[in-house]
C-alpha cells in the first residue's frame, strides 16, 4: 500500500468507519472494523484480539489465514493480558511464505494495551526504503488505527456493562414486587425444596448452585451436614448447567450422561428427573431438579414448562438473596469502618488533647500551691502553662481540621492542602510532609475536592504508619485536562496484591475505601509499591477530570 494514497480526509474517513455508532456489541464492532480495515488497507486477511475491562475476550478473523499465519497469531495471543503501556505502539513484522508479511500491532485505549491487530499484507521488507516520509506516515496511520479501534471497543464495552447493570436492577425491582420477601439464601433454598415437588407431584427437589470460582455445582441436602460438589460439566445437571437447555429423562439409567455419585452417598434411588437451568438474564446461576414422578408416571412436557417457570422465579429470588447478603456484608463493612474511625478519634483525643488538658489541670493545682509557698516562681510556671494551652488549642484545631476542613468549600483544595501540611506533624517518628503544586490549580466540584482530600489524607496516614519514611510528598498538578494528585514516600514497600486479598480476614479496608471514593467522583486511583525491604518510592496516584 502506498502511503501517498492517504491524505488527511481519508484518514478522518477511516477513523469514522471504526466509530461505535450503530453497533450493539463489541464483537460486531470489531468484526465490522476489521472487515473495513482489510478492504481499505488493502490486506489479504486480518485478525483481532480484544480484552475488555471486564476480562471478556473477543477474537475475530477476516479473510483466509494460512496455517503459518494462524500459528504466529495464536503464539502472540497466548498469555496476552490487558495492561498499562504508556509507550507508543510498535509495529512487528513477520515474514510469511509466498512473499507476504504479517503485521502485528497492539490495540491501545487510554494508554493501555487492550488487544492485538494482525494484518497479512504484501512483503514490506523492501518497501519504501527510499521514502522515509512514507514509512513515517504508514506508522502514524497504524497508531491511529489501533487507538481508534481499542478506544471505541472500550467505550462500547463500558456502555454494554452499564446497560446490563441497569437491566438487572430494573428486573430485580420488578420481580421483587411479586416474589416472597425471603432474603436469607439458605432459608430460601429450603422453602423452594419444600414446595417445588408439590407443583408436579415429584418425590424430591434438588437445587445445585453454581460456584463460579471453582466451576462446580454445589448441592446442600437437608439433614446432611456437608455440601456435595460435582464439576459443572458432570452428569445431567452439569450438562444442563453447561448448555442452559432443560432436560426431561424418564429413565436415567439409559442416559449416558447420568451420574449417581451423590445418590449412592445419601442412599437415594433416582428413576426419572426433570432438570432445568436457573437463569438470571440468560446467565446460569444453578440448576433445579425434580426427581421421581409419583405413581411411577413419567414426566411430561407440561412438567418441564412448570418447572422452568418456577426455576426462573427461583433464580431471581436466589440472586436477590445473594444481593441482599452482599449488601449486608457491605453494611457491616461500613459499620466496621465507622467504628474504626471512632476508635481513631478516641485514640487521637486520648494521646493528644486529653493528656494536655490533664497536664494543664495539674499545672494549675501546682501554681495554686506556689502562690503560697514560692510566689516568685509563679510567673515562670504561668508562661509554661500558657505554652501548653497554646499547644493544646493547636492540637484540637488540627484534629477538627482533619475531620472537617471547612476551607474546602470556600478556599478550595490547594489552600486546604497547604493548611493541612502546615498543621501536620508526626510526633512518633518526626516524618516531614511537604506539598508541591503550582499556584494555579483548577477548582473541582465540592464533592470531588472533598473526596480527593480524604484520599490524600488516608494515603499520608498510611505512609506515616507503615512506610517508615523520613519524608512524604504530596504533588498536585494538571495534565491533559485532568487533575493529578500523587502521594509519594521513600519508605518500606508492600505487596499490593497480598494486601488486597487479605481484606477478607482483616477489619481494615483502607485501600478499598480509597478506590471506592475515587470511583464515586469518576477518578482513577493507582497504587504502586513492591514488597521490597526498602523501596525507593511508594506512590498513590489519583487521576480525575477537572471539568
Amino acid at each position: 500500500m502506498s502511503s501517498s494514497t492517504f491524505d488527511q480526509i481519508q484518514l478522518e474517513t477511516l477513523s469514522q468507519l471504526i466509530m461505535a455508532g450503530g453497533h450493539q456489541d463489541v464483537a460486531n464492532l470489531l468484526k465490522s472494523s476489521l472487515q473495513r480495515l482489510v478492504e481499505f488497507w488493502p490486506a489479504r486477511a486480518g485478525a483481532l484480539l480484544y480484552l475488555s475491562p471486564y476480562t471478556e475476550t473477543v477474537r475475530v478473523d477476516d479473510g483466509p489465514l494460512s496455517q503459518e499465519a494462524r500459528t504466529i497469531i495464536e503464539q502472540a495471543r497466548t498469555g496476552y493480558q490487558r495492561r498499562d503501556n504508556g509507550e507508543e505502539p510498535t509495529i512487528g513484522y513477520y515474514s510469511l511464505e509466498g512473499g507476504e508479511d504479517l503485521l502485528e500491532l497492539p490495540l491501545q485505549s487510554n494508554g493501555q494495551g487492550v488487544g492485538l491487530l494482525h494484518l497479512v499484507v504484501e512483503e514490506t521488507s523492501d518497501k519504501h526504503l527510499d521514502d522515509p516520509v512514507a514509512i513515517s506516515r504508514e506508522a502514524d496511520l497504524m497508531v491511529l488505527l489501533v487507538r481508534a479501534i481499542g478506544g471505541e471497543a472500550d467505550k462500547l464495552a463500558l456502555l454494554q456493562r452499564a446497560e446490563r447493570d441497569l437491566r438487572e436492577l430494573r428486573l430485580i425491582s420488578e420481580v421483587g414486587q411479586s416474589l416472597s420477601a425471603n432474603l436469607d439464601l439458605d432459608s430460601l433454598l429450603d422453602d423452594i425444596k419444600l414446595h417445588a415437588p408439590g407443583v408436579v407431584g415429584a418425590e424430591r427437589c434438588s437445587i445445585f448452585i453454581l460456584d463460579e470460582q471453582t466451576n462446580e455445582l454445589v448441592l446442600q441436602i437437608p439433614g446432611e451436614k456437608r455440601a456435595f460438589r460435582i464439576p459443572s460439566d458432570r452428569g445431567i445437571a452439569g450438562w444442563v448447567a453447561t448448555h442452559g437447555i432443560p432436560q426431561m429423562v424418564n429413565d436415567v439409567e439409559q442416559d449416558p450422561r447420568w451420574y449417581n455419585g451423590i445418590g449412592r452417598e445419601v442412599d437415594f434411588v433416582t428413576r426419572s428427573l426433570v432438570c432445568v437451568p436457573m437463569l438470571v438474564k440468560d446467565r446460569v446461576v444453578g440448576v433445579m431438579q425434580l426427581l421421581n414422578k409419583r405413581n411411577n408416571e413419567g414426566f411430561q412436557e407440561q412438567d418441564v414448562q412448570l418447572l422452568t417457570t418456577l426455576a426462573s422465579q427461583a433464580g431471581i429470588a436466589i440472586e436477590n438473596a445473594r444481593l441482599y447478603r452482599s449488601l449486608k456484608q457491605e453494611r457491616d463493612r461500613l459499620l466496621s469502618k465507622e467504628e474504626e474511625v471512632r476508635h481513631a478519634i478516641a485514640r487521637d483525643l486520648h494521646d493528644g488533647p486529653a493528656q494536655s488538658l490533664t497536664a494543664i489541670a495539674m499545672n494549675i493545682e501546682f501554681i495554686k500551691k506556689l502562690l503560697v509557698a514560692m510566689p516568685e516562681r509563679v510567673p515562670g510556671e504561668l508562661d509554661i502553662l500558657a505554652e501548653l494551652v497554646v499547644k493544646t488549642t493547636h492540637d484540637i484545631r488540627t484534629l477538627l481540621f482533619e475531620l472537617r476542613p471547612l476551607g474546602l468549600e470556600t478556599q478550595g483544595l490547594l489552600a486546604t492542602l497547604e493548611q493541612y501540611v502546615a498543621r501536620w506533624r508526626d510526633p512518633s517518628r518526626g516524618t516531614r510532609l511537604r506539598l508541591e503544586a503550582p499556584a494555579s490549580v483548577p477548582r473541582l466540584s465540592h464533592e470531588a475536592e472533598a473526596a480527593t482530600f480524604i484520599i490524600i489524607q488516608e494515603a499520608v496516614n498510611n505512609a506515616r504508619k507503615h512506610a517508615r519514611s523520613p519524608s512524604i510528598a504530596i504533588y498536585l498538578y494538571e495534565e491533559e485536562g485532568h487533575l493529578v494528585a500523587s502521594v509519594r514516600d521513600r519508605g518500606k514497600g508492600f505487596d499490593l496484591t497480598a494486601t488486597e486479598m487479605g481484606y477478607a480476614t482483616r477489619g481494615s479496608l483502607g485501600l478499598v475505601n480509597m478506590k471506592e471514593r475515587a470511583g464515586l467522583i469518576g477518578a482513577d486511583l493507582r497504587i504502586r509499591s513492591t514488597p521490597a525491604r526498602v523501596r525507593r518510592s511508594n506512590c498513590v496516584f489519583l487521576w480525575g477530570k477537572t471539568q
